[in-house]
């Protein structure tokens, strides 16, 4: 059986670029199925060469309007291509859209941002949460029979360069300092994270910034890496080989989005500090089940505070290690073939 899946993205440099990275993945997948994939909601200005052959349609939203408006944008699209099988990458899909959905009968994959709980109706509930649980979601389904949660890190959507990757060897000196908060605005975390560490956690180490090529605060940082002292930092936009990157790092800074489950399974030792509130729960959670740190959200983090966490992880080689294995362990690469499976209720298939 072969078909076409609506994707509704919600992407900008606010809201962030992990959004439309997992519905690239899913395409990418479903393609390899014979699938066809239709996106809805992104600029063009963020198509990329590689997009032509992902998705079959690409329809733009300048103007979301009322959640009444996006719902019949949605409904319209899976009439034209003759489908009932959607994923809504997009947070904003309120009680009532989602009984509009529910009305046409359509199955569909929601992911949902664990900040704002509401009622949810879809087939499949999502969030890689290391924080969620089923039993905490129970009063929030409007039929507990009807909907499957598929919740924690096993779950989450990986590049493919990352689902592959050879682990680093785990409590090895620290040397570099991977920091980055997404590929949007970071929301003057990397600044304060120059301002804070360059040059203050040994002479061998060296701090590398990552940043979107959307990010506003971009030509700032950029300039501020140039004064510095040789080694003391890069900075890099938009790195072709972001898990290479990382691989090479010893030590992460960063919020609690896509990059969590990338450093996971890369096993790279993180420090977190939140970039927006729907981050707190799963940095709670990382910490929780990893030892990581989670310091607080950007603007509530004291400049001595995030330099003495970061000061005592490049000391502690033991405990930088136990939080390289805990990670590894909850992230295996295999969370796109799962959510997609399940949409399309391949499981038995693949079992």
């Amino acid at each position: 059986m072969t078909g076409t899946v609506i994707f509704r993205c919600n992407v900008s440099a606010s809201v962030g670029l992990g959004h439309l990275m997992r519905c690239r993945e899913m395409a990418r997948y479903l393609g390899a199925l014979g699938w066809h994939s239709v996106l809805l909601g992104p600029p063009d200005s963020l198509r990329q060469p590689a997009d032509e052959g992902l998705f079959a349609g690409w329809h733009s939203v300048e103007d979301r309007g009322s959640s009444d408006d996006d719902a019949a944008r949605v409904l319209a699209l899976c009439e034209a291509h003759g489908t009932r099988h959607v994923v809504m990458d997009d947070y904003r899909v309120d009680p009532g859209y989602q009984q509009r959905l529910r009305a046409a009968g359509l199955r569909w994959l929601q992911q949902f941002d664990a900040s704002r709980p509401w009622m949810f109706q879809p087939d499949l509930l999502v969030n890689a949460s290391p924080y969620e649980k089923r039993a905490q979601y129970l009063p929030w389904l409007a039929e507990p029979e009807h909907t499957r949660t598929l919740f924690g890190p096993a779950y989450a959507v990986l590049r493919p360069a990352f689902t592959g990757i050879t682990a680093r060897v785990d409590g090895r000196a620290v040397r570099r300092v991977l920091v980055a908060f997404g590929g949007g605005d970071d929301r003057g975390a990397l600044e304060q994270a120059l301002r804070t560490l360059a040059g203050q956690l040994g002479p061998e180490v060296t701090l590398v910034l990552v940043s979107g090529a959307g990010n506003p605060r971009r030509a700032a940082i950029a300039e501020t890496v140039a004064a510095l002292p040789a080694g003391q930092a890069e900075f890099h936009v938009n790195p072709p080989d972001m898990a290479g990157l990382m691989r090479g790092c010893d030590l992460a800074l960063i919020g609690g989005g896509t990059m969590s489950y990338e450093a996971a399974i890369c096993g790279l030792p993180t420090v977190f500090v939140g970039l927006a509130p729907n981050q707190e729960r799963p940095c709670r959670g990382w910490q929780d089940l990893t030892g990581a740190p989670f310091l607080g959200l950007v603007g509530t983090v004291g400049d001595d505070r995030l330099r003495a966490a970061v000061s005592e992880l490049v000391e502690d080689d033991a405990r930088r290690r136990a939080m390289a294995a805990k990670g590894r362990a909850l992230v295996d690469g295999q969370g796109t073939q799962r959510l997609t499976d399940a949409l399309l209720e391949r499981e038995s298939e693949t079992t």
